[in-house]
């Protein structure tokens, strides 16, 4: 396949990706926003109709609070037969206002007017839940006698279900005018939630809204044209599923009947809280067909686009691309196939394809050069590798180096040499009366104690730094050992002396005794009685000092109790020296058991991975191994270096 198809198949790929992507996204993000929108627009326009039922309880409420105020309807009530032309008012108002329900109850509930009928008749109503003589206490409508509002405050509107239909009502204690107590009775209107009323809020919102009784559970289908007369609808069981638990609680369920048309339904709550009517508003799915349609329009024109870019992307490329690159290929082949060094790539333009010809002419120019540079790179890279663990050595014993001497620094600053020096100034000042001061002055009677405990703590301070400066001094010399040992081997001499391995061990710990100490890390020694054995021993120490530097790492943040260190030292079935350094740090995972001999790999914060690396190599020079064991991370390590016992001669460098 060439370059020219790879790419063709690539754009293609890339754009048919992309129109997935973007079909789908606008499927599954961008639609469901139109939907969801569109479903929020329903539900507020049911709500809406909602409201204008409220709204109209409201505006009946006004009424009712008028009125209840006035102070004839004030002195009807107490006395309505002294009262005559109040009633006719009442009546006429009743008349007026195209109420069904206007009635008049003092405070035991006993009715002094009703009126009660609808709106194209003048008969009387009867109905349990509006009686003709005595309303029961207590009534839904005759609940004023809540003390924390204010008499004028207490008022109560909303439906109530009777035979003949759910009405509006709303009541209010009759005051005196001002809403002055005392409370002589209730006022209470109503009119009928019928048909007209229904399809004058639905022209109000402009949606198609119908409402129903609440009666039953069916799957009878969603219709109610006359819910003030006998086509009264049952509650499909979905709607009853609705039922609020709290009263007000009220959901709304949303049905998709086509992709034109969206059923919204709910529920009104009585004044008890309970469920009497099932609203249902039929909405037209406008914003989603309106969504559809612009993701097809997006979709079509986002393929046009893809088409006409990538025509013009192939093009494009052809020119600028794909025919210097052929250009190109085709001169590298006939350079790699006859080697003819004088073939030049002739591409004369100022952009990367220029530059790129420019350089690949220089680099045929320069090839023979390059190959003379590498070689010599190569042979520089070997040294450069054993310098750096030349470094890490001396490294290693300057760390020693500056453990022992901070620790003499840290001993010189507590010496008692202090305290021994103010001794001899109070004799020096008492040296005249010395019998006096000795026998009789306190100071004098405990100084010759205070003396000889102070000369020997001084005296096994001395001791103590004269080890140290001891060690420091073993660390200096294996220090130049390191780099007289590198010298020789750069010039091909070796280093060959016969040590015995206990000597060796305790050279290597002694090295690293203050810095054990710091860490209160505790050495095990186990050595076999061996003979001498002929090594390179300045490396064997290096190789040493390093495994044990690295144990003392890994152990040194754990609890102090397991701070130890096992050394074994022991003669293998293959004649072979073999020292084991054991610690119960860290350890060594899985995934780095294989990588932790590579250069520069470490695990620690501030390491640099060059010594294992150098141990490794200084194990294989000398015609050894350095083998690692680790259980895994946390669970300790065991690093094992094997040196041959007879004929054990390094290999030079």
């Amino acid at each position: 396949m060439n370059l020219r198809l790879k790419i063709l198949l690539s754009l293609i790929a890339v754009f048919s990706l992309y129109v997935v992507i973007d079909a789908t996204i606008q499927q599954l993000v961008v639609f469901p926003r139109f939907v969801s929108l569109e479903q929020r627009e329903a539900t507020q326009n049911l709500q809406r109709c909602h409201q204008a039922i409220q709204s109209d309880i409201e505006h009946l409420d006004f009424f009712v609070h008028d009125l209840a105020s006035w102070d004839d309807l004030h002195r009807f009530a107490v006395d309505p037969t002294r009262q005559v032309g109040s009633e006719k008012y009442v009546d006429s108002m009743f008349r007026d206002t195209d109420l069904n329900l206007l009635a008049v109850i003092d405070n035991d509930g006993n009715v002094i007017h009703r009126s009660f009928c609808k709106a194209d008749s003048e008969k009387s109503l009867a109905s349990d839940v509006f009686p003709t003589d005595q309303w029961p206490l207590p009534h839904p409508l005759l609940q004023h006698a809540d003390d924390s509002k204010s008499p004028k405050d207490r008022k109560i509107g909303g439906l109530l279900m009777t035979q003949y239909g759910p009405i509006q009502v709303a009541s209010r204690p009759i005051l005196r005018t001002g809403g002055k107590l005392p409370i002589h009775g209730t006022l209470v209107m109503g009119r009928f939630l019928d048909s007209k009323a229904v399809q004058s809020v639905a022209n109000q919102i402009s949606v198609d809204f119908t409402v129903s009784p609440m009666l039953a559970e069916t799957d009878s289908p969603i219709a109610a044209n006359d819910i003030a007369g006998a086509n009264k609808t049952e509650l499909p069981r979905h709607v009853t599923a609705m039922r609020p638990q709290q009263a007000r609680d009220v959901p709304v369920v949303i049905t998709e009947l086509d992709e034109a048309r969206l059923s919204v339904e709910s529920i009104l709550l009585d004044l008890k809280g309970e469920p009497i009517l099932r609203t249902h508003a039929m909405v037209y799915r406008n914003i989603s067909q309106t969504g559809r349609v612009a993701m097809q329009y997006a979709l079509g024109s986002l393929l046009v686009a893809a088409f006409v870019v990538l025509t013009i992307l192939l093009l494009l490329l052809q020119s600028i691309v794909i025919s210097p690159l052929t250009h190109l290929s085709d001169r590298a082949s006939h350079i790699g196939e006859t080697g003819d060094l004088s073939v030049r790539v002739n591409v004369r333009r100022s952009d990367e394809f220029g530059n790129l010809a420019r350089h690949f002419n220089g680099m045929v120019d320069n090839l023979a050069d390059t190959q003379s540079r590498l070689i010599d790179l190569s042979r520089q890279a070997g040294m450069s590798d054993v310098a750096t663990g030349v470094l890490h050595n001396v490294g290693n014993v300057m760390t020693n180096v500056n453990v022992l001497s901070s620790s003499m620094s840290n001993r010189l600053e507590r010496s008692k040499l202090l305290g021994l020096k103010k001794s001899v100034d109070l004799l020096r000042e008492n040296e005249h009366q010395m019998n006096d001061f000795l026998l009789t002055d306190p100071r004098g009677q405990k100084l010759p104690k205070y003396i000889c405990q102070v000369t020997d703590h001084l005296e096994t301070e001395h001791l103590e730094i004269l080890q140290q400066l001891q060690s420091m001094s073993t660390n200096l010399q294996h220090a130049g050992q390191i780099l007289e040992s590198q010298q020789k081997l750069a010039t091909g001499a070796q280093v060959i002396e016969s040590v015995r391995p206990n000597k060796l061990i305790s050279d290597a710990i002694g090295m690293l005794q203050a810095s054990l100490d710091s860490h209160d890390v505790v050495l095990k020694v186990h050595c076999e009685n061996l003979p001498e054995v002929r090594m390179d021993r300045g490396k064997v120490i290096q190789v040493l000092v390093n495994l044990i530097a690295n144990a003392k790492d890994a152990i040194k943040d754990i609890d102090a109790r397991n701070r130890e260190i096992a050394i074994n030292v022991f003669e293998s079935e293959n004649e072979e020296l073999c020292i084991e350094v054991v610690d119960h740090g860290c350890g060594i995972s899985a995934t780095n058991i294989d990588k932790i001999f590579s250069s520069g790999f470490t695990t620690k914060p501030l390491g640099h991975g060059h010594g294992l690396h150098y141990c490794a190599n200084a194990a294989k020079q000398m015609k050894g191994s350095l083998t690692a064991h680790s259980e895994g991370a946390g669970l300790g390590s065991t690093f094992i270096l094997s040196l041959p016992i007879k004929n054990s001669v390094p290999e030079a460098v």
